[in-house]
């Protein structure tokens, strides 16, 4: 995982009713992040471990991450506390991972079929298959790439 920002936050809310408690992000306090936009993350706030969760737009061109109940009891912080947050983005392998490999060497004549194809079309699968988060959706392309070869 690649980390794309660490320091010290306000927890701000949302007003009104219901109003969500979350940390404000701004595009130029990440670290050579090419997307703005919803994106999955990783991380810590206040030692609090997460993984899977999505910053998401306000709309005036910063993302802010939400921060539940749960986990602002567990901190102990509320709005307008400061928090130390560490963000991980998962990274795509730039090669073909082994355990892609391993599988296809599992069916005969899938991992030289899949050697073939153009070097091009092989970075297109790998980040079909990692672009997703959960192991089991992973799985999944992993064993379409197999029924597609």
């Amino acid at each position: 995982m690649e980390l794309i920002l660490e320091g010290e936050i306000y927890l701000e809310r949302f007003s009104g009713k219901g109003g969500w408690t979350y940390v404000p992000l701004k595009k130029e306090s990440f670290n050579g992040v090419e997307s703005f936009g919803m994106l999955k993350v990783s991380g810590q706030i206040d030692g609090y471990k997460f993984d899977n969760k999505n910053l998401m737009p306000k709309g005036d061109g910063t993302l802010f991450l939400p921060v539940a109940k749960a986990i602002r009891n567990e901190i102990q912080k509320e709005a307008g506390e400061l928090v130390y947050i560490k963000l991980f983005k998962r990274s795509i392998p730039k090669d073909v991972p082994d355990e892609v490999i391993a599988c296809l060497k599992d069916v005969p004549g899938k991992y030289e079929r899949f050697m073939k194809l153009s070097q091009k079309k092989q970075k297109e699968w790998v980040k079909f298959i990692y672009e997703k988060d959960s192991i089991n959706s992973m799985t999944k392309r992993i064993l379409r790439l197999i029924d597609e070869l």
